[in-house]
This record gives structure tokens, sequence and C-alpha cells, in this order.
């Protein structure tokens, strides 16, 4: 009798230690705690569609509409060198001589009847719903504190669902909700909101391309949710990897091409 009660004893304990130590016990807590990706690695893996590499040029046309009709359009050159430093180039008649200089979390714009370069930001508009930021600053990963939501579809997409908080003072908006595929983690789809929470963009990741062997962003389309009827679509076009010269992220160098 004295050693079925100790054998008793030592089944109860250990199961208590068991349950503790999250043993076989604990099985179903476990299952409802499934693992979930990395939010950071999905992040960077999403911006590898949108730089192609470490330094390269393409050609941006943004193309603005209001119900239906082209209202605006304009040419970008970009020159895009590391996360942080962008130079944008005014390809217009009526623009000739303007440059957009991103450097870190700073931004200038460049015009040719103004003595010193103007300090812009990266939410302001650069034309119709396209924001400095859209053009000039394409990686998430180093702007952004990412968190995981969960998962959805999307236009019969399956997605993971990410928050994104900005962390950098240059990160174009303040939060972000990015949906990104669950089979490659290309862009879907993102949600924009400002600091003070209103809903003030959303973006679809449209079509996506070959280029030099790597699948990279051709067109993406803005929808404002402030102005009822007004869509912007940008397209992506010339990707070429090339060396830039360090000093056209010179702001002195910058004032002498003006």
């Amino acid at each position: 009798m004295p050693r079925s009660t100790n054998a008793r004893t030592s089944a109860a304990l250990l199961a208590a230690a068991m349950l503790l130590a999250g043993g076989p016990l604990s099985r179903p807590v476990l299952a409802q705690e499934r693992s979930h990706p990395d939010p950071l690695k999905l992040l960077e893996q999403a911006d590898v569609s949108r730089n192609g590499w470490d330094a390269f040029e393409v050609m941006t046309v943004i193309r603005n509409y209001v119900d239906g009709e082209l209202k605006d359009e304009g040419s970008f050159d970009t020159y895009i060198k590391g996360a942080d430093r962008t130079l944008v180039k005014f390809m217009d008649v009526d623009v000739k001589g303007q440059y957009l200089l991103m450097l870190d979390d700073a931004m200038w714009i460049y015009m040719p009847n103004t003595r010193k370069p103007i300090r812009i930001t990266p939410l302001q508009r650069l034309l119709g719903n396209a924001s400095n930021g859209d053009v000039a600053r394409t990686r998430w990963a180093g702007d952004y504190d990412a968190t995981f939501k969960g998962e959805e579809e999307v236009d019969g997409v399956q997605c993971y669902i990410l928050d994104l908080a900005a962390r950098s003072e240059g990160a174009t908006y303040n939060r972000v909700t990015l949906w990104v595929r669950k089979e490659d983690s290309r862009p879907r789809k993102a949600e924009i909101y400002l600091s003070s929470g209103k809903h003030y963009k959303t973006i679809f990741y449209d079509t996506f391309g070959v280029v030099h062997g790597r699948l990279l962003l051709t067109q993406m389309t803005i929808i404002d949710r402030l102005r009822e009827g007004s869509k912007t679509v940008m397209t992506f076009t010339g990707y070429t990897p090339k060396e830039i010269p360090e000093k056209w992220f010179n702001k002195d160098y910058l004032e002498k091409l003006r």
C-alpha cells in the first residue's frame, strides 16, 4: 500500500512539473500559439521587388486621374544608391532644372529660380496622390518597425498582414498596414494612415516584370481616401543597375547643375 501511494504521488508531481515546463500536457495551448514568419524578414524581402540593386536608375512616370479623366502627368529620372541616397531629376519641359535630393533622413528640392535649396518632407505631394517619398524613398525595412498581424486573402491572393510603425524621421508615412504575398513576399496592398489616425491612401502594387533577371515592381496605383474620385498611377521602366557618382548626392554639387 505505501508503494502504491508513493507511485500516485510521484505521478502527480511529475504531471504538475510537466505542465509548468510546457510538456505534453500543455500541447493544446501551444497549438493555439503557432509560430509565424519573422515580420522584419518579410519586410526585407518585400523591399527586394522595389530595389533590384544597391545602385540603379529607373524612369518613373506619374499620371493623376480625377473621376477617370487624366489631369496631370510627369516624368522623373530617378537614381537610387543604397537605402539613404536618392536623386530625382524632373524631366518635363516646364520643370527642367529641378531636382529632388534625399540624403539620410533629409530631403530638398532644387529649382532654377531659387538661390537656396528648399527643405521638404517625404509626405508632401509630388504629383497627384504621389508623395515625394513614394518616388525617392523605396525601402521599408530601415524606416519601420514591423508587427505580424495575421493572414488574409486580397483579390484571391493569400497574404500576410504587417503593421508598420515609423521609427525613422525620414519615413514617408507614420503608419502603414501592408499585405505581402505568402508565396514570395511581394507587396500586394498598403493602407496608409496619418499621425492623426485618419485613413489617407490605399496603394495597390499592380504589376511586376522581370528586368535583368530580377522580378521588379512596374506599376502601382494610389487611391486618395480624402478626395473622392482621385487616383494616381505610377509606372516604373528602364531599370538599370549602374555606378552612380557619390558627388551627385552632394548639395553643393547639385547647385552647380541648376
